[in-house]
């Protein structure tokens, strides 16, 4: 079976972080997606225009924008930090906007949180930079009370939580089939 490719992006630099283990969760489920970007994230500097030229861009990025370029779509698994998405986040989605690293392709955004609103607000707050990329939104998952419904090795241990990824997938899965070429690198 051909792995289909997909840029992910964890806005947690935590080794432990409940969306790293959102991301595991989805990688488990998912053998047919191959992900990738996710190790370079941390290691992307600040954006800085200055830097965004062809004889100044940092290594990293370029790499990371090729990934992009050569994946089918996009999960993005970000914290909401004063109700906004991560700084983590936002800075890998500002070195894509160099790129046409994520047009027409589908991305599923996810949050999870130990509170009651799951990252929500860091979610909707994503959604205009992510549709300025002119990515194809799939529904969002926001995980309320995470702590308790996912170990921090991506085991999902409820019911509710675990109908909710399986749902997201075959979205996100669908769309990926719909994008077709537009979302072929």
């Amino acid at each position: 079976m051909e792995r289909t490719t997909i840029l992910a992006i964890c806005g947690s630099l935590r080794r432990d972080s409940l969306h790293r283990a959102l991301l595991t969760a989805i990688e488990r489920r998912a053998p047919h997606l191959s992900m990738v970007g996710a190790e370079l994230v941390r290691d992307l500097p600040l954006l800085d225009p200055d830097l965004d030229t062809p004889d100044r861009l940092p290594s990293v990025v370029r790499e990371f924008r090729l990934l992009a370029e050569s994946a089918r779509g996009g999960i993005i698994s970000s914290p909401e930090y004063v109700h906004a998405a991560s700084g983590v986040t936002k800075n890998a989605l500002d070195w894509l906007a160099g790129s046409t690293g994520l047009y027409g392709k589908p991305v599923l955004l996810m949050s999870a949180s130990p509170g009651q609103t799951g990252g929500i607000r860091g979610l909707a707050a994503l959604v205009p930079t992510v549709l300025a990329l002119d990515a194809v939104l799939v529904d969002p998952v926001s995980v309320s009370r995470a702590s308790a419904r996912i170990l921090p090795d991506g085991e999902v241990v409820e019911a509710g939580l675990d109908l909710r990824l399986d749902i997201a997938l075959e979205q996100f899965s669908q769309a990926i089939d719909v994008a077709g070429p537009m979302a072929r690198a």
